[in-house]
């Protein structure tokens, strides 16, 4: 975050009013406050659409955060599997011929890259009820 601001800017009496209150119980200063909420919607934006913003300040949906993070897993048993699978055929039924594939975007954290290995293509976007959605 930067200390400074690059110039005034306007802003309204209640926003400045909310951040005072707000700031005196987190200790921070109103202009703190502010870049405080400006780097919480940077940090969302790339992962919630804007009618779920307004549907969460109207009070119609409720947000539930879930952690990114994976659970441990036995290799050997992944490894044990995978040989099995493989002895039996049955892996390189699995295994797909298509030419895209996802990955964690490069340049947008929280999104995904949809990669086209024939053209070398990058889409970047989400699933949203099994759909990819690109963003721009």
């Amino acid at each position: 975050m930067r200390s400074a601001a690059a110039g005034p800017i306007r802003l309204d009496p209640e926003l400045i009013a909310l951040a005072k209150k707000e700031g005196s119980i987190k200790k921070r200063s109103v202009p703190k406050q502010i870049e405080y909420w400006a780097e919480l919607g940077k940090a969302i934006e790339p992962v919630i659409d804007l009618k779920d913003v307004y549907a969460i300040i109207q009070g119609f949906i409720k947000l539930n955060v879930e952690s990114l993070e994976s659970k441990a897993v036995d290799a050997n048993k992944v490894f044990d599997s995978l040989e099995k699978k493989r002895k039996s055929g049955e892996l390189a039924k699995n295994v797909t011929t298509s030419s895209i594939y996802f990955e964690a975007s490069r340049t947008k954290p929280g999104l995904l890259d949809r990669v086209d290995i024939t053209t070398g293509k990058r889409q970047t976007g989400r699933f949203h009820n099994g759909k990819f959605d690109i963003r721009k």
